[in-house]
Order: C-alpha cells, then sequence, then structure tokens
C-alpha cells in the first residue's frame, strides 16, 4: 500500500503547487478605460526590492490629501481610474499603481505582502520628493484593499482607509472559489492549497488577513460592501469591521454584487467617499 500513500501524497503536492502558481499568476482580464478617458501624469518608481512600476497621478489644483488607489484581483488601474477623476474633481490627489502579476507589472502576486511595501515606496516618494505634508488615504477594491489594510497597519502616516469589498481572510476566498469554480469541497482542496500558500509565504498570509490586523488599526474606516457579493459574505464583513479599532463608518447595499459600487452610482460614490475623507482627515 506504500505505493498507494505515495500517490495521494504526490497528488496532494501537485495540486498545491498548480494551485499557488493559479492564484500567484492570475489571468489578466479586459478592464474597459473610463470615456472620455481622464488626463494623468505618470512616474516612475522603484521599489524595495528593487522592481520598477510606474505610478498614475491625477492631482488636482489643491489638493486637500494624497490617495493611494489599488484596483483588485484580476484587475488593472483602470478598475479605479474613474472614480480617481472624480475624487480629484473633489479636491484629491489620487494615485494609481498596478499590483504585481497584474496589467503590465510581471508577477508573482503576493498578495499584499510585497505590494504593501510598494504602497510605501510611493509614500516616500511624495515625502522626499515634494516634501509633501498633506495626509495620507488609501483605497482599495477587493484585494487591493487587503493591500490598503496591510499599508496601513505597517505605516501610522495613513490616515485613512476605504475599503471596499475587502475580504476578512484570504482563506475564505480560497474556500468559496475553490467550491464555485470547481464544485469541490474545502476539505481536502481548499486546505491543501491554503497549505501551500503559506509554504510558500512562510507562514505569513494569515498574519495579514484584514480581520487579523483590524484590532490593532487606528486609522478611520469607510468599509463599503455589496450584499449580493458572491466573493465576499456579508458575515464576513461584518466580522472585519466589527474589529477595526479605530473610528469607522460602513456602507451597505443588498442588491449590490462584488466591487460593483462605483458602477451603480459613480456620483454618490465619489461624493461619499470623499465627505468621508474631509471628515478622517480634516480637509
Amino acid at each position: 500500500m506504500w505505493w498507494l500513500a505515495a500517490l495521494l501524497g504526490t497528488a496532494c503536492v501537485g495540486w498545491g503547487v498548480l494551485a499557488t502558481r493559479r492564484i500567484l499568476y492570475p489571468k489578466h482580464r479586459p478592464v474597459l478605460a473610463p470615456q472620455p478617458l481622464p488626463s494623468y501624469t505618470t512616474h516612475l518608481l522603484r521599489a524595495a526590492d528593487g522592481a520598477a512600476f510606474d505610478v498614475w497621478r491625477l492631482r488636482p489644483a489643491e489638493a486637500r490629501a494624497h490617495l493611494v488607489m489599488c484596483h483588485g484581483y484580476y484587475a488593472n488601474r483602470y478598475q479605479v481610474l474613474g472614480a480617481a477623476q472624480g475624487l480629484r474633481e473633489r479636491g484629491y490627489d489620487a494615485l494609481l499603481l498596478e499590483l504585481r502579476g497584474h496589467g503590465s507589472r510581471p508577477g508573482p502576486c503576493t498578495l499584499g505582502l510585497r505590494e504593501a511595501q510598494d504602497v510605501r515606496t510611493i509614500l516616500t516618494w511624495l515625502r522626499q520628493e515634494e516634501a509633501s505634508r498633506l495626509p495620507v488615504a488609501l483605497l482599495g477594491f477587493s484585494m487591493g484593499a487587503a493591500v490598503a489594510c496591510q499599508a496601513a497597519a505597517r505605516y501610522p502616516q495613513v490616515k485613512a482607509v476605504v475599503t471596499d469589498s475587502v475580504y476578512a481572510s484570504f482563506f475564505d476566498v480560497v474556500r468559496i472559489n475553490i467550491r464555485r469554480l470547481y464544485r469541490l469541497p474545502a476539505v481536502p482542496f481548499a486546505w491543501l492549497t491554503w497549505a501551500a500558500l503559506q509554504a510558500r509565504f512562510a507562514g505569513r498570509l494569515g498574519a495579514a488577513d484584514p480581520a487579523a490586523l483590524a484590532p490593532a488599526q487606528h486609522a478611520s474606516l469607510l468599509a463599503i460592501q455589496g450584499g449580493a457579493d458572491r466573493h465576499v459574505t456579508l458575515p464576513a464583513s461584518e466580522r472585519f469591521f466589527a474589529r477595526w479599532a479605530g473610528p469607522k463608518e460602513r456602507w451597505v447595499e443588498p442588491r449590490v454584487a462584488h466591487v460593483g459600487m462605483y458602477k451603480r452610482d459613480p456620483r454618490e460614490y465619489c461624493d461619499r467617499v470623499a465627505a468621508f475623507l474631509d471628515r478622517a482627515v480634516g480637509g
């Protein structure tokens, strides 16, 4: 029977390796650019690990705060470009990066671990190159919101965070999508995938989950969530929100899907986010 155990072990390892690669090198899905295309400037930066990346900047005439914006998984900067234009019109200096493994950036995606360091690179550039003393806020969609939570936990200069459809734990996302996409049970497939990811990142993923970081967060939070979200359940969203230690507000619409709040009403979205940021950063 040893050969059967060896075959089973090989199959388990193979599943973990393939699932991890699929997660860390996501397929690119087309995201349409908003029309008309907003004007922006491009700035080339170098991350802490030496990787070069560019930042799109939508700068108002008089900025109230810097706002770093992160798109979601499978997407690119076009996903947040329309919102960035609306928030520039309301006085916010919007800075857009592409996450690793997305858009024009090579992989692997690191699920926020290195992407949060890329946010720090932007903040350091603003402070050193421009001697800027404006307050800093972050806005992220889905995985981009998880990146924002990680950056806010690491860097105290972040005064406000807007999370749009953020998950509480990445394991929940793995479990839900394995069941939804492959019709497979969590045991053993989600657990094998999670174990492989934890091995890939030396056990750091669970500690970097938004819900795990929330009790130590001091920035102001606006948590945006749709009740028809198939990727992030309302109970998971509520668990994340309940654990956030800093000042917090929540905006829930029952019929909105995953990262669908902006599409539902772009003007209301930008008005509500700008009003929150005005309160949070003293704009």
